[in-house]
């Protein structure tokens, strides 16, 4: 008999191993894969007097073995997405501190090392930052946060920023995805927007949250014009955030169901054809890994000593996930997290094959 949750048929569990990172204090927001080339990148953090802390750049590539830290091109700031071409050609965005002001940091890895870039400022005395990229043609889309969000295309060294205008609702900017050389989503604290080669819209969700709140979809997946999907978290009255999960079928968007838990989704990916949302509880740092059943995402196997979960990507069969670990340095500071996972074949299978 298949075991059932909720009436529903539950998920196959998911067998997870945890792989070592390297650095002690770090968190990871994503991971990106092109081919055999697997990336993942976030936030070094350096423990200083008194409980202070230093932030740098931190970028890991996956040899097949083992993670290896790559030597960064500035010294301080962040890092927030990574886009990986192939193994000679990956970009990561993120911003960096100069003075009391925040720039943002736009770099390449040729194989071999990063380059820094050279990249537009905003206003004089404006903070800005890089918060996500995707590929476009033969250019790039960069997603900035300043005085007002906005998405730069980068193409043969030059940029030059599309119309902000129908974008304002969306504070701050998580994800890019692009459908075509014309068609792009934006997405992030606010909502969701479409660009369709002139202007954006607003796109008006199936989502109600308690008045003066809000939403935020933190990640979009195209699979097809017909065929989008969005995760994130809605603001509760009771729960305080609830995870989002939103499906496009090129005419209207429909909200999902979802565990009744305070958290919210970060990423979704799918795993043997099925989607799969990971995320976590903002209160508690525990770990939210979800599949879809029908038309409701129900809760399955975490992995062990996961805290909270940041991103994830699907290699094969197997998907890896990044974040945090459960269990922080002694002086209190977040250990940063990786597992990869695959579908359990049977209730006797408890390892993972070699293919991962």
């Amino acid at each position: 008999m298949a075991t059932t949750v909720g009436g529903l048929a539950a998920p196959a569990p998911i067998d997870w191993t945890a792989t070592p990172t390297g650095p002690e204090n770090a968190v990871l927001y994503t991971t990106e894969k092109a081919g055999n080339s697997l990336w993942s990148v976030g936030i070094n953090l350096e423990p200083g007097p008194e409980g202070t802390l230093a932030f740098h750049p931190l970028a890991l590539r996956w040899n097949g073995k083992a993670w290896q830290q790559t030597k960064q091109p500035v010294p301080d700031g962040r890092l927030d997405d990574v886009l990986a071409k192939s193994a000679n050609d990956v970009w990561a965005v993120g911003a960096t501190e100069n003075g009391a002001e925040t720039e943002p940091v736009l770099q390449h890895w040729n194989g071999k090392a990063w380059k820094l870039l050279d990249t537009p400022t905003g206003a004089p005395e404006e903070s800005t930052q890089f918060t996500a990229i995707a590929k476009q043609g033969n250019g790039l889309l960069v997603g900035r946060y300043g005085d007002q969000s906005s998405v730069l295309r980068y193409v043969g060294g030059k940029w030059t920023e599309l119309p902000r205008e129908g974008l304002q609702h969306v504070v701050y900017l998580d994800d890019l995805a692009v459908v075509n050389d014309k068609e792009i989503w934006a997405a992030g604290i606010g909502g969701v927007a479409r660009f369709d080669g002139t202007r954006w819209t607003k796109v008006e969700l199936p989502v109600k949250v308690p008045e003066g709140r809000s939403l935020e979809v933190a990640q979009l997946v195209v699979k097809s014009a017909n065929d989008i999907w969005a995760v994130g978290m809605k603001n509760d009255t009771d729960l305080w955030r609830r995870p989002l999960a939103l499906h496009f079928d090129g005419k209207v968007w429909t909200e999902l169901a979802a565990p009744a838990v305070t958290g919210q989704f970060h990423d979704l990916e799918f795993l043997d054809g099925k989607a799969v949302a990971v995320g976590g509880n903002p209160n508690t740092g525990k770990p939210l890994v979800t599949e879809l059943v029908g038309k409701e995402f129900v809760q399955t196997t975490p992995p062990a000593g996961a805290g909270y979960l940041h991103g994830s990507t699907q290699v094969g069969k197997c998907l890896w996930t990044v974040g945090v670990a459960a269990e922080t340095t002694p002086d209190g500071f977040e250990k940063p997290f990786v597992a990869v996972g695959k579908h359990r074949a049977d209730a006797g299978h408890g390892s993972l094959p070699a293919a991962c």
